[in-house]
């Protein structure tokens, strides 16, 4: 290395946040946080039991519920496509449909996709068992990747991509009252 090489870095490098800056950003780092948290609480009190189902022992927002909340806080949905994919495999021939669109509130833009499928439990199974492409409802399937699309894009905006039971009981939701999907396995037990 040659003398000049060394002085740099023999000079003092200004790395970190000066710390007065630094704690400008933990105050409002901790006010952020607790704006997410206010939207957060009142966003669940919205909703209802009705807006709820279990799915494998976690509260899933159903697509009614997420727009629910779309509509209190303004958030607006755009360029909505839905693409339908053939696919094959040795189980034959099953369609997907796969929905995009962008979702703002306030100044922040997202893309949100949502999918749904004839092989999913819901729409391409019967009795623990794959029901023939022929058999499928496919308008119900593009319906369903919509409605993905629309819970995932407003959730994600609203930050409440996973809340627990708990959360909804401390926003009141009476939980109890909340429906199951079950599905059957091939035999006809449940899981």
């Amino acid at each position: 290395m040659t003398e000049k090489n060394l002085e740099l870095f023999d000079q003092p490098t200004e790395l970190a946040l000066p710390e007065d800056e630094l704690e400008r950003l933990a105050v409002l780092a901790e006010r952020r946080v607790e704006a997410v948290r206010t939207i957060e609480r009142a966003a669940l009190r919205m909703t209802n039991h009705h807006d709820w189902v279990d799915m494998a022992g976690r509260p899933y927002l159903t697509a009614t519920g997420a727009e629910k909340l779309g509509a209190l806080f303004g958030i607006s949905i755009t360029d909505l496509q839905v693409e339908e994919v053939t696919r094959e495999d040795d189980k034959g021939r099953w369609i997907e449909f796969v929905a995009r669109a962008k979702f703002s509130m306030g100044s922040r833009q997202i893309e949100a996709i949502g999918t749904a499928s004839s092989r999913s439990k819901f729409f391409g199974w019967a009795k623990g068992e794959l029901k023939p492409i022929e058999e499928v409802d496919l308008p119900s399937i593009r319906k369903a990747a919509i409605s993905n699309c629309k819970r995932n894009g407003i959730l994600t905006l609203l930050g409440l991509r996973s809340p627990t039971y708990e959360d909804l009981k401390a926003a009141g939701v009476d939980v109890s009252r909340i429906a199951r999907v079950e599905f059957q396995k091939k035999g006809g037990r449940e899981r």
